[in-house]
């Protein structure tokens, strides 16, 4: 499942906005945040211990997945 199939329109533009570093989703939208780092456990990524490690994780998978589907 792609990350576009998972979350919708402002879910999507918020995600962008996290990528484009315009702010922090962990802080903006800490549910979002939480579901997305669910939506990349699920898909096999490893997480470590380390919450900012975490972050950047997970905005390197999205920055991914976004350019991938050209979003």
């Amino acid at each position: 499942m792609s990350i576009v199939n998972k979350f919708k329109g402002k879910d999507i533009t918020l995600l962008k906005g996290a990528i484009n570093r315009e702010y922090y989703l962990d802080v903006k939208n800490e549910k979002l945040y939480r579901k997305v780092c669910k939506f990349y456990e699920n898909q096999g990524v490893i997480f470590s211990d380390d919450p900012l490690d975490n972050y950047d994780i997970v905005i390197d998978c999205l920055e991914e997945d976004l350019q991938a589907v050209e979003i």
